[in-house]
């Protein structure tokens, strides 16, 4: 290294995540769309301003996919909760399959397809 550093390779910094604002009227109107709906369902969603709000952030995570600056902090959460729910659905087929081979061991009282 020089003196005077002029041999210095400057590393080059990303931004890590979107350079877009974050939009907050998207993030509003979700949150009221959802509230409504449930409230006319029958829904007391009083106590579920939190996850109201939790998921309106993540949908809108989802719409930045698309956007030029596609990376927004919540996509790692999103991929995650898809992970986590493939493997739900999945260890709940295998329970299912698994009880379905104990209960047809070929004795007529044991055949769930008559019922």
């Amino acid at each position: 290294m020089k003196n005077d550093g002029s041999n210095i390779i400057p590393f080059p910094v990303k931004d890590k995540f979107s350079v877009e604002e974050y939009d907050l009227e998207t993030t509003h109107h979700i949150f009221n769309i959802v509230s409504d709906e449930l409230e006319e369902l029958g829904y007391d969603i009083d106590n579920m301003h939190s996850d109201i709000a939790v998921l309106a952030n993540l949908l809108y995570a989802s719409f930045q996919r698309e956007h030029k600056h596609s990376e927004h902090i919540f996509h790692f959460v999103l991929d995650e909760c898809s992970v986590m729910i493939q493997a739900a659905k999945d260890y709940m087929n295998e329970l299912q399959l698994k009880q379905d081979n104990e209960l047809n061991d070929g004795e007529p009282s044991n055949d769930n397809n008559r019922l």
